[in-house]
């Protein structure tokens, strides 16, 4: 365990030590006064220094987010009791509210900072967002190895675990190429889900497969939890491409969009999620490959 936190440590600091990201811009290209004039925004004082936050209320909510699931992740990890699939699902849920705040940071908090200060036209990315992938992406191949103790038996275990690791470091190159070159797509939110979005498919096969035969309430529960995952996703591309945060903004001068419906939709899942497995998360006895 201490080599794969370590070696998650090496390519985070990896990739932002070569990303080339600073050559792609934001398209259609937008001045960081556009940038700012689209959203609401203050000035703080950090350090000494004045700086701009960007969408307050929206840092709100995700940072709410973030620490509300790194709670959660710590709580499964140290009521483990040596059941694997407690510890694995915690260290997963940890690094995923580690993530959401660093996604926070820069696609709300300092975005502007980070991406367009200074400059004559904003970027697409910053390494925080690219750190946020990768630390998703290995909180998601944690679950799988979760799902090894939940769902199958010793010789399925033995496959997810070697899956998880293989595809935590394809997913790594996968970034690192698109940091480097840089492509785009690769080093989008839409590459990484195009990547990795089979795994949470993956899980929910295992869970429903366990659930048919032998009928217990761990698995049910994990199918719930998933079928409330895709409502989740299912609210957020509603109130995207119905255009409802920006009529919002348009015309009341209320800021909630669609990042706001994922994050609030996401505190009220992983709240769920806290329930249905906090006292029915352990390691099953079944056989099955």
């Amino acid at each position: 365990m201490l080599i794969i936190l370590l070696g998650i440590i090496a390519v985070i600091v990896i990739v932002c030590l070569v990303s080339n990201i600073g050559q792609l811009l934001m398209t259609p290209l937008i001045s960081p006064e556009k940038f700012l004039s689209s959203m609401p925004h203050i000035s703080i004082s950090l350090f000494g220094n004045e700086k701009v936050l960007i969408q307050p209320s929206s840092t709100f909510i995700v940072y709410f987010l973030g620490f509300f699931m790194i709670l959660i992740g710590i709580y499964f990890f140290i009521t483990r009791k040596g059941q694997r699939s407690r510890k694995y699902w915690g260290i997963g849920i940890i690094l995923w509210g580690i993530s959401a705040v660093v996604a926070g940071t820069s696609y709300q908090a300092f975005g502007y900072e980070l991406k367009c200060a200074g400059r004559d036209y904003c970027l697409f990315t910053s390494n925080f967002e690219l750190v946020y992938m990768l630390l998703t992406a290995y909180c998601i191949n944690f679950l799988v190895v979760s799902a090894g103790y939940t769902s199958v038996g010793e010789v399925g275990q033995k496959r997810l675990l070697r899956f998880a690791l293989i595809d935590s470091i394809l997913y790594s190159t996968y970034l690192l190429i698109g940091s480097i070159v840089p492509i785009k797509f690769l080093i989008s939110y839409e590459g990484f889900m195009a990547f990795i979005g089979g795994n949470f498919i993956l899980m929910f096969i295992l869970n429903i497969r366990h659930y048919k035969i032998f009928k217990d309430v761990l698995n049910r529960n994990l199918i719930i939890i998933w079928l409330g995952f895709l409502v989740v996703n299912l609210g957020y591309f509603a109130f995207l491409f119905g255009g409802f945060g920006q009529t919002l903004y348009l015309n009341l001068g209320i800021w909630f969009n669609e990042n706001d419906i994922l994050h609030i939709l996401l505190i009220l899942w992983s709240a769920m999620s806290f329930f249905l497995l906090r006292t029915k998360m352990k390691d099953t006895a079944a056989d099955q490959p």
